[in-house]
């Protein structure tokens, strides 16, 4: 008898975990690429369950990139995605854009840099004039070098510019082939590895001089967040406890990252969420202000510089692709540094 309750305790259990998983709100995210250093506060959320937490069964895609990625969330194959807020806004100005809007901005500042060595004495970006600048084509820094050299007062009829392919671009830069290039902020890494010492570096973050754009945020398929209100809070809530964790426990959080991918080396992937945890992430207006909401008065300045190398036709608001609605209290995002 004591043996046939003990099976039908089990059986009790095991129909249980199902019920349990039917209980939650499914919610299909892509991040918008590989998972490295950076992706790791994502990571740390599914791995120590706060989306459970909230009742959510969460799946998580590594992506080819912003564009992709909002394509992807706009045809329904995903519900939300971590993609660039530039991109987005460039996607709603179509016509046709499916009005997907950002609901946690997580770069507070993007990665857009100019990198170049202490020795070329480049130390402001009017220095730059007279030099070689090595910018890849496909570059998202690049892409943003109109707004830099505007802002800037930079003439840039006196630059050389030189379209160098990514693989080789730190290398041409430590080799003196070039004497700054447009990168992310943690490019410096590249250049450490080939040999150059943090003190050799000088990096310039496009948003130290007057550009304003934000980076990369969450969003959301439009009609997700109207079919599911509660599984949006839930999810921006878990998230910003993944990047509160990362940034206070990193070598903790690198481990997320060599669950979900293997082959990546994790001192390299450590140093790049540090950097970026720094750059990015928690700047002193995210530790003043709290993680995850914009300046909206910032973020309509961002999309009127974007006019400068994006020919708008239906240029949208700063309304149309961030709400704050789905966000804790400040008190429950503000961060100790």
């Amino acid at each position: 008898m004591r043996g046939f309750r003990i099976l039908l305790s089990m059986l009790l259990v095991l129909l249980a975990v199902p019920a349990m998983a039917q209980g939650l709100t499914k919610v299909r995210f892509i991040h918008e690429w590989r998972f490295e250093g950076h992706v790791a506060p994502y990571l740390v959320a599914l791995d120590k369950g706060f989306y459970k937490e909230e009742g959510l069964d969460v799946s998580i895609d590594p992506g080819t990139g912003s564009v992709d990625g909002i394509n992807r969330i706009a045809a329904g194959a995903y519900d939300m995605g971590s993609m660039d807020i530039n991109s987005l806004i460039k996607y709603r100005d179509g016509a046709d854009a499916v009005p997907i809007k950002a609901v946690l901005m997580t770069y507070n500042k993007p990665a857009f840099a100019v990198l170049t060595l202490k020795k070329n004495n480049i130390t402001k970006p009017k220095d730059i004039e007279g030099k070689r600048l090595g910018a890849p084509a496909g570059d998202a820094a690049w892409q943003q070098w109109p707004i830099f050299a505007k802002e800037n007062g930079i003439d840039t009829s006196k630059i050389k510019v030189e379209n160098v392919g990514f693989a080789v671009r730190e290398t041409l830069l430590a080799q003196g082939q070039v004497d700054a290039v447009t990168a992310f902020i943690s490019n410096k890494l590249a250049l450490n590895a080939i040999g150059v010492p943090d003190d050799q570096i000088q990096a310039m973050m496009m948003s130290d001089y007057g550009v304003h754009l934000y980076g990369s945020a969450v969003m959301v398929n439009p009609e997700f967040a109207k079919a599911h209100p509660d599984a949006v809070k839930g999810f921006v809530k878990a998230t910003i406890r993944g990047f509160v964790f990362a940034y206070q426990h990193p070598e903790e959080a690198i481990k997320s990252i060599m669950n979900h991918n293997p082959v990546a080396k994790p001192d390299i992937e450590l140093q790049r969420l540090k950097v970026v945890n720094e750059y990015c992430y928690f700047t002193d207006d995210v530790l003043k202000n709290g993680f995850g909401d914009v300046d909206m008065t910032r973020l309509e300045s961002s999309i009127d510089q974007l006019a400068t190398t994006f020919p708008f036709k239906n240029k949208p608001k700063a309304s149309d692709v961030f709400t704050s609605e789905y966000l804790p209290p400040k008190e429950e995002r503000m961060v100790k540094n």
